[in-house]
């Protein structure tokens, strides 16, 4: 007898009776993607049948498997006003997600600056909630869960835009949604979350962790002395990410970094993978991310060496970056000017995603090459229609010769082109710009929108190709 009900107890363990139940992304006003196919999944009795109806479609079965996992493939209709309800059924249970609409859904990530909140501002304007009903801009913030564990649902809930929740949502992705909605006139939804001061690796996925240490032939000797971190290979993934494993994104906004110039390892490796990652789980979806602004790190460089990695980051293909020098805070790492971020990263969308701008810059201006010509060097832009410096700017150029290190130089604006003026210079090798943590350069385009800093800029001669 009590071998059997040992027997019993493991069995329970190991074929576990789940209710029908659905992933919480799904619920009651939710904002689906538009003209796609999405994946709808939750869990249920191992072999009972699952039935998912669309109000705009046809019924679809599935069956549940061994591990209790169900999921079906739903078509979606063109964006618009109308709600729908998908009713979905077991034997013995329903379940009717009310109020859903289909539109345009995006992914925020990072760091807490993604989730800031109009709660975290004490000078909010009045005149952003006496606006603030907007049941078309729909927003879920996912709540962290317990690190160290694969998860397999988010904690959280669709909610529509309303002065009774504003305050505790994402100030940026209000504002994203805002424009969106505004221009696109199709339902917006953010699916926002963040996990505190996480590194970037920690948003791995754990196959590419595996390859890295694979190569490590020789570890120190001291390696299996150290505490075990929460701050290891794929924990975030497991925690976070990969509960969106079958999501359908229109695109995925980005904010992480601030706290990176003081932890070691190479950002612009790391951001690569994560974003080859992004693609890989998502597909060739938009990526589009916010540069740190400048602050007061310890060490005078620190910062600008992040910005730097993360400039270097926009060959790769479906990318696009906000520069905040312009709107930071170098006192404070969680700057307040979410709104305009939310809207430089909007108007990103709305023109290189969505087409819906034409002539509007929208983009900062974006180093393209450096040209010696005589006694001046040439620093070519791209994005530079009316180029110019702000009033009181001193330029933040710096140049380094072959036998000298890096001056400051005199520089002015022509015609969309940075001159430098080489003066006492022999021989120069390298350019950098707003080469300082806290500098603040404020060489702009006819947007408004500041150029990022760089650095060590090789030098062209002026019949050679920039590589």
């Amino acid at each position: 007898m009590k071998k059997l009900l040992i027997l019993m107890v493991l069995w329970v363990f190991v074929n576990p009776i789940y209710a029908l139940s659905v992933s919480n992304l799904f619920s009651s006003n939710m904002v689906l993607q538009q003209n796609t196919t999405v994946t709808l999944w939750g869990w249920g009795k191992t072999g009972e049948s699952i039935t998912v109806h669309p109000s705009w479609g046809q019924s679809i079965t599935t069956t549940v498997d061994h591990n209790s996992n169900w999921k079906v493939k739903i078509s979606t209709p063109k964006g618009g006003y109308k709600s729908y309800v998908i009713s979905i059924k077991s034997e013995e249970k329903n379940i009717d997600l009310t109020n859903v609409v289909v539109g345009e859904v995006w992914l925020a990530v990072g760091q807490t600056n993604i989730t800031s909140t109009f709660e975290d501002h004490a000078n909010l304007p009045k005149e952003v909630f006496e606006r603030s009903s907007y049941p078309n801009i729909r927003l879920m913030t996912v709540h962290p869960k317990e690190k160290g564990y694969v998860h397999e649902d988010i904690s959280g809930n669709w909610e529509l835009c309303s002065q009774a929740v504003l305050e505790k949502w994402s100030e940026l992705s209000y504002y994203f949604s805002l424009n969106l909605n505004e221009k696109l006139n199709v339902p917006i939804g953010v699916v926002v979350q963040d996990w505190g001061d996480e590194p970037i690796d920690s948003w791995h996925e754990e196959s590419f962790l595996e390859q890295e240490l694979s190569s490590i032939e020789h570890l120190d000797d001291d390696v299996e002395k150290q505490p075990f971190s929460f701050h290891h290979y794929d924990i975030s993934h497991h925690a976070l990410m990969y509960q969106y494993r079958d999501y359908k994104f229109a695109g995925i906004l980005w904010s992480h970094g601030k706290d990176q110039p003081n932890k070691k390892g190479d950002y612009k490796k790391q951001m690569t993978t994560l974003i080859h990652h992004m693609h890989e789980q998502f597909g060739k979806i938009p990526f589009y991310y916010v540069q740190i602004a400048p602050y007061k790190y310890k060490k005078m460089t620190h910062g600008a060496v992040i910005r730097d990695h993360q400039r270097q980051l926009l060959h790769i293909n479906k990318t696009a970056m906000v520069v905040t020098s312009d709107i930071g805070d170098i006192h404070d790492l969680h700057a307040k000017n979410k709104d305009e971020i939310g809207i430089r990263l909007s108007n990103i969308a709305l023109k290189k995603h969505y087409k819906v701008i034409d002539n509007q810059l929208v983009e900062s201006p974006e180093l393209d090459r450096v040209v010696k010509e005589g006694k001046k060097l040439f620093v070519y832009y791209k994005n530079s229609k009316g180029l110019h410096f702000e009033e009181g700017d001193q330029g933040d150029f710096e140049v380094s010769g072959e036998e000298t290190d890096f001056q400051t130089v005199k520089a002015k604006v022509h015609r969309g082109v940075v001159i430098l003026e080489l003066g006492k210079i022999k021989k120069p090798k390298y350019v950098r710009f707003g080469w300082n943590s806290r500098a603040v350069p404020l060489l702009v385009n006819e947007s408004g929108l500041p150029a990022s800093c760089f650095s060590k800029q090789k030098i062209l001669d002026k019949n050679q190709k920039a590589l």
